[in-house]
């Protein structure tokens, strides 16, 4: 596989069981080497289920050179626990381009391009729309921007604000009345204690609106794969998982 530098990486693995995909695996990890190095750039990262058997971990950004990764997992009713592949990283396209162009907008210009379309403030901040389906069964399924598995990315040390409306299969706002919300996020599915826990601020119950802020000091986390979800426990009692998935936290460069 070949990919262009300057860009994230995807490594995906598919684990099967009898040929056929095999979901719910909870300890797939992966370990990446540089070049022909045989010390880990990676150990045993946290990878998280996509769909059918697939699993993925983002490599952010890395170094022009060649790359072995090798997929982990303890299972015994997969085909095979260990699975390896390999990347090239490079650049192409015309090189040794001038990098003085004089013509480059500035940080303030940019600050105030951003400023104009986006508004002032975090532009971490995005909108997350959750939609509840069957509310009568006992499970839910929980769907952001389409998607029931959506992880909440963000960059370490950065605040993030996520808003999200609580619909139902008919699109209608799912009242949460007196109900509360939290948001967890673990070291790993089975670990004891979690590294987060928010709770939500339903501010618009009537239409189903509530906000997850996350603190740019609770995000000082190693750069990961976090298993992480969301429930609601609602007036009556019932406890509702809404949404489960991952907070990816990314490498920074800025410090």
């Amino acid at each position: 596989m070949l990919q262009q530098s300057g860009n994230d990486v995807i490594l995906e693995v598919f684990y099967t069981t009898g040929g056929v995909g095999k979901t719910g695996l909870l300890d797939v990890k992966v370990t990446v080497y540089k070049d022909t190095g045989n010390t880990p750039i990676i150990s045993n990262a946290t990878c998280f289920e996509r769909a059918d058997g697939f699993y993925r971990y983002t490599l952010e950004a890395p170094a022009n050179g060649y790359y072995r990764y090798v997929f982990k997992t303890a299972d015994a009713t997969v085909d095979q626990k260990h699975i390896a592949g390999e990347v090239w990283v490079g650049k192409a396209g015309v090189n040794n381009l001038d990098a003085a162009i004089t013509s480059r907008p500035s940080a303030t210009q940019i600050d105030t391009q951003l400023s104009n379309s986006h508004g002032a403030g975090s532009w971490q901040s995005y909108a997350v729309n959750a939609l509840i389906l069957r509310l009568s069964e006992d499970e839910l399924n929980a769907l952001l921007d389409g998607q029931a598995k959506k992880p909440i990315s963000l960059f370490r040390g950065d605040s993030l604000v996520v808003e999200i409306s609580v619909l139902d299969a008919d699109g209608n706002a799912v009242i949460l009345g007196e109900a509360t919300a939290k948001f967890t996020a673990r070291e790993s599915e089975n670990s004891a204690d979690a590294i987060i826990e928010e709770d939500l601020d339903i501010y618009d119950p009537t239409h189903g609106k509530m906000r997850l802020a996350l603190t740019a000091e609770e995000m000082e986390l190693a750069p990961d794969a976090y298993p992480a979800d969301i429930e609601i426990t609602f007036a009556d009692g019932r406890v509702k998982t809404i949404w489960k998935s991952a907070l990816e936290v990314k490498w920074d460069v800025g410090r």
